[in-house]
């Protein structure tokens, strides 16, 4: 009987890497997200969050929070997906961390957390359109495409 594994089918180490990436990714958005909810709704118009060179306070801070906590959300969605090897979460996660970029750099300030943000994000892009985890989705989007043809019509 072969031992039991937690992680499913055997992932090569770009995916694995990448998925990591996306979960800590995602992990820190939701914190970011739940923050700025916080701070907007909970703390009062005293206290503002720098955004795209003015700041946001109360509604707006909590509009902002929203965003980062369903980005969050979905870039944990798409760790999920890209473990399972669906074909199209390559597209997905490059079209997401495109989409973050454009938001940290959105953000107006030139700091190390913006930095850092947008090297995670193209870290993570670079890693899911290597070779391997190309040659990985693309052998299992032509699986599943062979079980479905294989599959009785009704």
């Amino acid at each position: 009987m072969p031992a039991f594994k937690f992680g499913g089918r055997t992932l090569p180490t770009t995916i694995r890497t990448a998925r990591g990436l996306l979960f800590l990714e995602a992990g820190i958005l939701i914190l970011a997200g739940a923050f700025a909810i916080v701070l907007g709704l909970f703390l009062g118009a005293g206290n503002a969050i720098p955004f795209a060179g003015t700041t946001v306070s109360g509604s707006g801070a909590a509009a902002l929070g929203v965003l980062y906590a369903a980005l969050g959300l979905g870039a944990l969605y798409l760790g999920v997906e890209l473990g399972r090897l669906t074909g199209w979460s390559r597209n997905a996660v490059v079209v997401l961390q495109a989409a973050l970029i454009v938001l940290f750099m959105a953000r107006g300030d030139f700091s190390v957390s913006m930095v850092l943000s947008v090297a995670l994000c193209v870290a993570v892009a670079v890693l899911v359109v290597t070779a391997s985890a190309s040659a990985a989705l693309g052998s299992a989007a032509t699986a599943s495409s062979k079980a479905t043809s294989r599959s009785p019509q009704s």
